[in-house]
């Protein structure tokens, strides 16, 4: 079992404090009748009546004290945990897919993937390359030596076929995340210059990017919202880091609460029944 909120026990303090002057602060030396009652009654019956009254007493007082600790324990927020969390093979992964077609700059391209790369050298980065046609180069990986090796020898010219198609790129990079059995993928495209024919479908399960020069970033947000991207250029590319990472967060957020059973509501619940019944016995006497 868990407490969430350790600090509210604290509030248990004037219960305990309570039960403790009621067993020992009020035991059998401190029996006395309240008021004046003990002029009126004589002296060998004042301990009798005194026990009578204070036992009277004492039932309500520790009724109340049970549905004080029943809604403190419910403000500590226990929770009992309930099974282990899912334990994903591919949590997270990322594909850089360089649009090398159309006289791209080539080499701000080698640059921003390796940006991108290092910003986030845990997270497992692919890489497709393409012109009219996409292509696989590097399977998920963090070894950036991988990558390097083959970002340096990207270009148009050992590309079989010509052309350009960022969709097709996009595609080919969200089918990568599907065969790994991503959770949570996110496909970055880098591109820019004159714009193309949206060709991809708009964004769904898998997070988007388009990362551009900030000179083409005007010209490239309609493109952007047709497919369902995030559109960044250089001065903002960490936004896509950031992307991947709420989502990563948010998907261990979501398992860890499958494994958990809050016992919360459950306390404030008894706590409301016994407060209800302390009600129906006040009617009843």
């Amino acid at each position: 079992m868990t407490i969430t909120n350790p600090l509210a026990l604290l509030l248990l303090l004037p219960a305990i404090a309570l039960v403790l002057w009621l067993y020992i602060g009020r035991g059998p030396t401190g029996l006395r009748l309240p008021g004046h009652w003990h002029r009126a009654i004589a002296s060998v019956m004042q301990p009798f009546m005194a026990e009578r009254v204070i036992s009277q007493n004492r039932m309500p007082i520790l009724f109340w004290v049970a549905v004080w600790t029943l809604l403190v324990l419910g403000l500590a927020r226990p929770v009992i945990n309930a099974g282990a969390p899912t334990d994903y093979g591919n949590l997270a992964g990322r594909v850089i897919a360089m649009d090398l077609g159309a006289g791209m700059d080539i080499e701000g391209q080698r640059l921003m993937a390796y940006r991108i790369f290092d910003a986030a050298p845990k997270t497992p980065t692919a890489l497709v390359i393409s012109t009219g046609e996409a292509f696989d180069v590097v399977p998920l990986t963090t070894d950036r030596n991988q990558l390097e090796r083959y970002i340096q020898v990207a270009s148009s010219a050992v590309m079989p076929v010509g052309g350009r198609a960022p969709g097709i790129a996009i595609i080919q990079a969200e089918k990568l995340l599907e065969r790994a059995e991503v959770v949570v993928g996110q496909l970055v495209v880098l591109t820019g210059g004159k714009v193309p024919a949206a060709s991809a479908a708009k964004g769904g399960e898998w997070l988007r990017a388009l990362v551009v020069d900030s000179d083409s970033l005007a010209n490239w947000a309609g493109y952007a919202e047709q497919v369902g991207a995030r559109l960044v250029d250089e001065t903002s590319v960490d936004k896509v880091i950031e992307d991947l990472d709420d989502r990563v967060a948010s998907a261990l957020r979501d398992t860890n609460r499958t494994g958990d059973l809050a016992l919360a509501p459950w306390l404030l619940a008894l706590a409301g029944l016994l407060w209800l019944l302390f009600f129906r016995r006040v009617r009843s006497s």
